[in-house]
């Protein structure tokens, strides 16, 4: 059964990405670890912020 599924998103998968413009996958990349970046950033400072809350 697993075979049928990594066939089915192989297959997908190498049918779609020819036809994807390289302009399209570098802004995927570029926002992709944008987001990564932010959310690390936002994460460290909520962590931050409740500590100092907490000596309050």
């Amino acid at each position: 059964m697993d075979n049928y599924r990594i066939s089915i998103v192989g297959g997908m998968v190498f049918g779609i990405l020819p036809n994807l413009p390289m302009e399209n996958i570098m802004v995927t990349m570029f926002m992709a670890t944008f987001g990564t970046i932010i959310s690390f950033v936002v994460s460290v400072l909520l962590k931050w912020i409740s500590k100092r809350l907490e000596k309050l």
